[in-house]
């Protein structure tokens, strides 16, 4: 049986015994973990049994064998689908985003008007962009170049201090009124942007990215010619679109509550995190922290990984992995079906190259990943673990819209209390 402390790369089960302790009684559930890692080994077995894999002999080089197999296939398949050729270079950018945008159905957004953003940054204009182009002020910026290429091209021409900086000043007089209903936009950087945003594609280990205020996602349009590339932009573009909305959800509530709107602005856009999560107020309360990025990213070693947290970045995963499923009622041979619900399940097997255990993850976005980098003989873990978090937490406290809702509600504080 796969533990979960294991899975959480934990030193002992002392944690999620505790977690079971206190949860258990405040929902008046038992066996809870029991019933979650039998079904992590039913999953698991399951999965590598439709592959001919006999769990008894399965290996970490056996089951990633298959899965990033099974992934090739898709990719030729979703390539034909999207407008390309199945094999080379694939670059029908446009079917992408129509297909993408009639999978997801975004609603309209509320976001920060587009002539307030130019304001700002008229007045204080983007230091590597100005010289990289030779403007003379923000107006020639904005009167030569796109507005939706400017912001866009802020994420990979400008130093993270600087963008704190300008947009934490920018951003600290915000007022509701700023903002206005705008459907999302998606764009895709012409050439002469190419070379600034090649540096943050290596970092970023993606092409792609999105701004929740003004509700854009941009694509840099590299060539798409390696294994994974096409699955890992188009299930990152369904992820965009749906956290664009999420963000676009919590401006509203900002709105609504009506207390220090600009301020909760910037603190989301900043995704901050606590550096630790409260004790709770009584015996009969359990506190979750709320961990809005993947710290995994910059520090898998990170505390604050190894105590109860949600994040809701595992939600917008879930949404573009539900919507891939969608794709093969269109084409069967899509087979996006196998990984539905596969999103928290990971377990340890027999390694070949060493005598050791090593985990494998059966996260559809963490295998994309793995096949995009497969030359380099990297694996991914972090969204699995993350979304085996959110898994414990609505086994108690229930799944869906109730956890969607905790989540939000109580983001800018960055914990939830339960019950």
């Amino acid at each position: 049986m796969n533990k979960i402390h294991k899975i959480f790369r934990m030193p002992d089960d002392s944690v999620i015994k505790e977690l079971d302790s206190k949860m258990g009684k405040i929902y008046g559930k038992s066996g809870v973990i029991e019933k979650i890692e039998n079904d992590l080994d039913w999953r698991i077995e399951s999965t590598i049994k439709r592959f001919g894999i006999d769990p008894a002999n399965a290996t970490s080089t056996s089951i990633r064998d298959v899965l990033l197999g099974h992934l090739r296939r898709s990719e030729r398949v979703l390539s034909v689908f999207l407008g390309g050729d199945g094999d080379g270079e694939f670059s029908n950018f446009d079917e992408l985003i129509r297909r993408g945008h009639d999978l997801m159905k975004p609603k309209k957004l509320w976001v920060l008007k587009k002539e307030k953003f130019r304001e700002i940054l008229e007045e204080n204009p983007p230091p590597n962009i100005m010289q990289k182009f030779g403007y003379k002020d923000g107006k020639e910026l904005f009167r030569k170049e796109k507005l939706e290429e400017i912001a866009s091209s802020l994420r990979f021409m400008e130093k993270s201090e600087w963008m704190h900086e300008a947009f934490d000043k920018g951003y600290s007089d915000l007022t509701p009124d700023d903002f206005e209903e705008r459907e999302a936009e998606v764009v895709v950087l012409s050439g002469k942007w190419l070379e600034a945003a090649l540096p943050f594609v290596e970092k970023k280990r993606h092409n792609l990215s999105h701004l929740k205020e003004l509700g854009i996602i941009f694509i840099i349009p590299i060539k798409i010619d390696k294994r994974g590339e096409l699955l890992r932009v188009f299930a990152l573009y369904l992820h965009y679109l749906y956290e664009v909305q999420f963000y676009s959800d919590l401006f509203k509530m900002l709105r609504e509550r009506n207390d220090n709107f600009s301020n909760g602005v910037i603190s989301l856009l900043r995704g901050d995190v606590l550096d630790s999560c409260p004790e709770p107020k009584s015996d009969a309360s359990y506190n979750w922290l709320i961990v809005q990025r993947y710290l995994a990213k910059d520090n898998e070693f990170d505390k604050r990984l190894f105590i109860p947290h949600v994040n809701p970045e595992g939600v917008h995963w879930r949404k573009a992995e539900e919507a891939l499923t969608k794709l093969d009622q269109k084409d069967l041979s899509l087979t996006f079906g196998l990984w539905f619900d596969l999103d928290w399940v990971g377990g340890y097997f027999k390694n070949n190259k060493r005598n050791e255990e090593k985990l494998v993850s059966f996260d559809l976005i963490d295998t994309i990943m793995g096949l995009v980098k497969e030359d380099e003989d990297l694996e991914y873990l972090y969204h699995q673990q993350e979304a085996l978090w959110n898994h414990l937490f609505t086994s108690y406290a229930g799944d869906g819209d109730k956890f969607e809702k905790l989540v939000m509600e109580n983001l800018l504080r960055g914990y939830i209390t339960l019950p």
